[in-house]
């Protein structure tokens, strides 16, 4: 347990990555380490030291927190709960009220609802399939999500001019 604390491994996945991370540590770990030691197995929380607990948490506060020590990433919030300069849940994910790292951290990562606009009507493209290739094959922008629907619907639907037109139609082509 001390080597997997050590390392800040917080869940069954990252356990796994580690321990199959090389011969010397599949030797030394267990691969099902709840069947190894069935009869000290208190669950993942315990074993790796990371308390999940997610109720009662004023989302809001630890926004405030968060922005106030200027975390930016998710894996800066991680290190800033691990190592006790946040008590927080390391999942926040889990909180009702989150919905995305972005938006928690305060981070404009991408580009307004215009500027998409004016940039995917430039690419000469029509539809989602099309959007997909051409994410493929050329280095999109930073700036530009390639899960247009995740970031943009909110302001799509908000828009007066749309008419009947699809999602991806409107971004593409428009009204």
């Amino acid at each position: 347990m001390t080597l997997i604390r050590d390392y800040g491994i917080f869940t069954a996945k990252e356990y796994d990555r580690f321990r199959n991370g090389s011969e010397e540590l599949k030797e030394q770990l267990p691969s099902q380490p709840s069947v190894f030691y069935k009869n000290k197995w208190n669950g993942w929380d315990e074993f790796t030291g990371v308390q999940h607990q997610v109720d009662n948490v004023d989302i809001q506060e630890v926004q405030r927190i968060a922005i106030e020590l200027g975390i930016k990433t998710k894996e800066e919030w991680r290190i800033a709960v691990s190592t006790k300069q946040i008590d927080a849940p390391l999942f926040v994910s889990k909180v009702q009220g989150f919905s995305n790292w972005s938006q928690f951290l305060n981070i404009e990562k991408y580009t307004t609802f215009d500027n998409l606009l004016k940039f995917s009507r430039s690419l000469g493209i029509k539809t989602q399939t099309e959007w997909r290739q051409w994410c493929r094959d050329n280095e999109k922008p930073h700036t530009i999500p390639f899960d247009l629907p995740t970031h943009y619907k909110d302001d799509f639907l908000s828009m007066e001019d749309r008419g009947t037109l699809s999602f991806w139609r409107y971004i593409f082509v428009g009204p």
